[in-house]
């Protein structure tokens, strides 16, 4: 879950370009890519990446870098301590003091392993690597991560393993309390036979958390559950869209301190090229508060790789990847505000200023008065590869407009 509550964020916004968009990354020797973004109750920002190195033996590592409430940054560090292979898919939580927690994958004991990393409010480690799945053997991927009021976090993964039946994949999760220790064992997310992919999570208050994750089957839906603070299933798997989904897709979802939460996902019945934005909100028994709804208003081309942040006035912002689809022709980042039961309370906007070049693979945080923080990569821009760069807003004021009604 990603969830700010400081009105001191809100006063730097304000005295930046509305369009004013700002590199994150120092080190600009080669491609810095799958960004991520997370905030806390005083405003401040952790973003993390992966960093590509030419060095024999080292490919990618972790790199973080802090945004204050007052708009500065600190020094760009790195995450990991293991430097050889490829380290990357970082993902990142925050607690309400600042710490946070980094999980990502890498070389492990047998083929790729999740790990994660702990650290202070002045940045500074907490804890060594830590190995979060318990089984090693396949591959495990993609992790997740979230925080709960009271420290503990949740982490998930793809577990790709050879079973008797073939080659397999699963989604689990794993507890842990705020200095790093594991609270129970590995727990299996999905009960089903069909491989699940792509995994997102989210965590309220009181350590309730949610697990999204896409059934890799011909329609490809879209599948969530609820767990309590102890990792027990508080639900069956339910399936959250009611369209098909021709094409592979990564839903994301975020929740609120009391539970609500917005899932959201690209897709079509027919083909990837034309894929639309769509989102379904839940109350915090995962029941829903709206039928699955459009987010885009522009329809050419593909629209992909949504993300999503939510505050406690379930006001949302959903930001993405636009594709036109021509080869010679930039991708673009666009957000949406949407308030409560789905409505939306602004048009769709471009994030990007700068506009050669492919945007991609948005991220997203969320203040309590609605201003956010947005992250995506950028080719180019800061003069070497794909760069990372950030696009705060300020909050919004509400406008009339029709309910979205359902998706197609």
């Amino acid at each position: 879950m990603r969830r700010a509550l400081l009105t001191g964020l809100i006063l730097v916004i304000i005295t930046m370009p509305a369009a004013a968009e700002i590199q994150v990354n120092v080190r600009t020797s080669g491609a810095q890519a799958n960004a991520a973004v997370a905030l806390d109750s005083g405003g401040d920002s952790v973003i993390v990446w992966s960093s590509y190195y030419t060095t024999s033996g080292r490919s990618n590592d972790i790199l973080a870098r802090r945004l204050d409430a007052y708009g500065t940054f600190r020094s760009e560090f790195l995450v990991n301590t293991a430097r050889e292979g490829n380290q990357t898919e970082p993902a990142v939580a925050m607690d309400g003091q600042g710490g946070f927690a980094v999980a990502w994958h890498g070389p492990g004991l047998e083929e790729e392993d999740i790990f994660l990393r702990l650290f202070d409010a002045n940045d500074l480690p907490t804890t060594e690597e830590l190995l979060v799945n318990l089984r090693t053997p396949g591959r495990q991927l993609y992790p997740c991560v979230a925080a709960g009021g009271a420290g503990t976090l949740v982490v998930g993964w793809e577990s790709r393993e050879t079973t008797p039946d073939g080659d397999q994949t699963f989604v689990y999760s794993q507890l842990f309390d705020p200095n790093g220790s594991g609270l129970g064992a590995e727990t299996r997310v999905d009960t089903d036979i069909y491989d699940c992919r792509y995994p997102e999570v989210a965590m309220d208050a009181a350590g309730n958390f949610a697990v999204v994750w896409m059934r890799d089957r011909s329609n490809h839906p879209i599948m969530a559950r609820l767990f309590d603070p102890n990792g027990v299933a508080r639900t069956d798997p339910f399936q959250v869209n009611t369209a098909r989904v021709a094409s592979v897709t990564r839903p994301a979802i975020a929740m609120n301190t009391a539970g609500c939460f917005v899932i959201t996902w690209d897709g079509d019945p027919n083909r990837a090229s034309a894929d639309d934005i769509h989102a379904r909100l839940y109350d915090p028994n995962g029941t829903p508060l709206s039928e699955p709804f459009g987010v885009n208003t522009m329809r050419e081309g593909a629209q992909q790789w949504p993300q999503v942040a939510i505050n406690d006035a379930n006001e949302f912002v959903i930001v993405w990847e636009h594709d036109t689809g021509d080869p010679d022709a930039a991708t673009e980042i666009f957000a949406r505000r949407f308030g409560l039961d789905g409505e939306p309370l602004t048009e769709q906007s471009q994030l990007n200023a700068h506009t050669p070049g492919k945007q991609r693979e948005p991220d997203i945080a969320m203040t309590e008065e609605g201003s956010f923080v947005a992250i995506w990569e950028s080719d180019d821009q800061d003069g070497s590869g794909y760069g990372i760069f950030a696009h705060v807003e300020p909050p919004a004021p509400s406008v009339e407009s029709e309910n979205p009604g359902t998706s197609n």
